[in-house]
């Protein structure tokens, strides 16, 4: 009895002395992991460190070397620092952000996870145990393997395509020729009164626009029709508390239902003292609303009137002029312009000559020279508006191609990268395939699927998403230039076939390029390479 106590108590000690053994075994280990998460966690962070301060120092040199070319005039040290300074602090914030996910990936993966790991050999779990192969059926699998690193290829891809397709569009939409066309609605070439004198003060010597003149130029060969398309003056209305000044111009038969189509609140003037006025100025001035009285000064004459209406000024777009800044601030009736001006018989201020488009410089050429011999008159033709809306597009519109043709480089840099990365870790596995009977030419179709499937799906992302987006945009864009009519849309077929035409010949190119690289190394070294 006592030889047992004795025995189990000698077991008791030993098993504690061998679990306090193991359990200072486990904390030397715990210890010595803890410092091999550090040290990897470390590596990568000092490697994404310098990579990414290699990166933004180019980025910063670059992007200050090409504002220098394009604005030299523009250089201030001051700006271009801030501009640096933001720029470097917003990108390492970005590379910092990045790099947190992978370093504790990295800091989680243990030393003999890591060395049993091959890249390639990830398990692909499939119901299917008996599926028929053939290269396409493998290039599918392959795309499969990493489902969030293709959908991450598949965003970075689609989001260039989305907002090229958008710009694009609204290019299309917004037409250089169509937007100049709202002021020529009749014909391509205008005349009108320009001169450093008030328009009262011609009017009354005796307007230049006279039936003389409208008699010499449908003389001219080309020319179909002379219409007086504005009767106008120069004004300037005031409140008790606001002041402005702009043309006013006079309602007529002609002109009426266009202006009643334009009239956002309030009724068209009822009697010889009501007048409509632009809603640019009751948008800045809120005195000036329907109901309110105002002075109008139309030359020295001065009377009182009342604001019967607002019109949309986008819907009345008559001025002349790259930037049209005559348009028509004000319309008042005919009476009121006889009653402040009696002496003036013809208050014509421009006309639109009607002209055959086959004979249109024929045209241009000779009232250019019929212009040029009187002081008084302007002529404005709508190809010098096209030429000012193709500037204005290509600055509204030319910074956001640039942008979406930017992030659509960089979803393909990323396809790039990931169509080499994933031919460089499949070595060893295609160098077994190639070992077992597939052919190159069945390496490089399934390489290829697999890169086609990438492709494809952002494509039909940019098309499930982009096209019912930029036809929104369009509308909204159509209805914004054109006076509220919705024009028809345009698909972007040149750029858009652009977009396509890089996807899909630069994955043919990359799956080709490394299906001959690896068929030039011999398989046994591509095995031992990778093995």
């Amino acid at each position: 009895m006592f030889l047992t106590t004795g025995l189990n108590a000698a077991g008791n000690a030993i098993r504690s002395l061998t679990a306090m053994k193991k359990g200072l075994q486990l904390t030397k280990i715990r210890n010595l992991w803890k410092v091999i998460r550090s040290v990897k966690g470390g590596i990568v962070k000092k490697e994404s460190g310098r990579l990414g301060g290699i990166g933004i120092l180019m980025g910063v040199l670059l992007g200050v070397g090409g504002g220098l070319l394009l604005f030299p005039k523009g250089f201030h040290g001051g700006y271009y620092g801030a501009a640096v300074l933001l720029t470097v602090m917003v990108c390492w914030f970005m590379v910092s952000i990045s790099v947190h996910r992978p370093v504790k990936i990295a800091a989680n993966i243990s030393p003999l996870e890591a060395m049993r790991f091959s890249a390639g050999q990830e398990k692909v779990h499939n119901r299917k145990k008996h599926r028929k192969l053939s290269p396409i059926s493998m290039g599918f699998a392959n795309f499969g393997r990493d489902c969030k690193k293709s959908v991450s290829i598949a965003v970075s891809l689609s989001l260039g395509g989305i907002l090229l397709l958008v710009v694009s569009s609204m290019v299309l939409t917004r037409s250089p020729e169509r937007a100049a066309r709202l002021f020529f609605p009749d014909g391509d070439y205008k005349i009108y009164l320009s001169s450093e004198q008030p328009e009262e003060e011609i009017m009354a010597a005796g307007n230049p626009l006279d039936e003389n003149l409208r008699k010499e130029i449908l003389s001219m060969d080309g020319v179909t029709d002379v219409l007086a398309t504005r009767r106008s003056l120069h004004g300037k209305f005031r409140t008790s508390e606001s002041a402005e000044a702009g043309m006013c111009d006079m309602l007529t038969d002609a002109n009426r239902m266009d202006i009643e189509a334009a009239l956002v609140s309030g009724a068209m003037p009822s009697d010889a003292h009501s007048i409509l006025l632009s809603t640019g100025y009751q948008k800045h001035h809120a005195d000036m609303d329907v109901g309110v009285a105002i002075e109008l000064t139309l030359g020295q004459e001065t009377v009182k009137v009342t604001i019967s209406g607002l019109f949309d000024a986008s819907k009345a777009a008559n001025g002349h002029g790259a930037l049209a800044m005559d348009s028509a601030a004000l319309f008042a009736p005919e009476e009121l312009f006889h009653e402040i001006h009696p002496e003036i018989g013809s208050f014509d201020y421009s006309w639109s000559i009607v002209n055959d488009p086959g004979k249109a410089e024929f045209v241009e050429s000779r009232l250019k020279e019929l212009v040029s011999g009187r002081s008084n008159l302007g002529m404005d033709t709508i190809d010098a508006h096209i030429e000012y809306e193709k500037m204005q597009s290509s600055i509204i519109f030319g910074s956001l191609q640039a942008l979406s043709w930017l992030i659509f480089l960089f979803g393909v840099v990323n396809l790039i990268n990931t169509t080499l990365s994933n031919q460089m870790s499949r070595k060893r596995e295609n160098s077994i395939l190639r070992s077992v009977g597939l052919t190159g030419k069945q390496l490089c179709r399934m390489s290829i699927t697999e890169g086609m499937c990438h492709v494809l799906f952002a494509v039909l992302t940019v098309l499930i998403l982009g096209l019912p987006l930029s036809m929104a945009v369009c509308a909204e864009v159509s209805k914004k230039s054109f006076a509220g009519a919705v024009v028809p849309y345009q698909f972007p077929f040149l750029q858009m076939g652009l977009f396509l035409l890089v996807l899909f010949g630069m994955e043919v190119v990359l799956s080709v390029w490394m299906v001959r690289k690896q068929k030039k190394q011999s398989l046994v070294e591509q095995m031992r390479v990778q093995g």
